[in-house]
């Protein structure tokens, strides 16, 4: 063997090494990602309990929303109720405060 085919071997042997190193590092790598990695259907699993729960707290969520608006509803409603009454108790007063006041003054 001629000294240039010597030095084109021994390149080539280094070129191979680094690429054996590369690929061990690499191999090492995946085994580690393999010890981490979730099945695809643990994955769906976990989605569908999650959009389960999802769901669940928006129809809650709904649900209190529309007790909320018939409770203010029925608030307002029974405020409305209450300042009428009032309303007409004090004209039912003023009124018979009048009326005593014309009965007084005309008798």
């Amino acid at each position: 063997m001629e000294k240039q085919d010597i030095e084109r071997l021994a390149k080539l042997e280094t070129e191979i090494k680094a690429m054996r190193d590369l690929i061990m590092n690499m191999d090492s790598k995946l085994d580690i990602w393999n010890k981490t990695f979730v099945p695809r259907n643990e994955i769906n699993e976990m989605f569908r309990s999650r959009d389960k729960e999802i769901n669940e707290l928006t129809q809650d969520i709904d649900k209190m929303r529309k007790d909320i608006a018939n409770n203010y509803q029925d608030s307002t409603t029974k405020w409305e109720h209450l300042w009428s009454k009032a309303v007409w108790f004090l004209i039912g007063l003023i009124g018979s405060i009048f009326m005593i006041l014309v009965k007084d003054s005309v008798g």
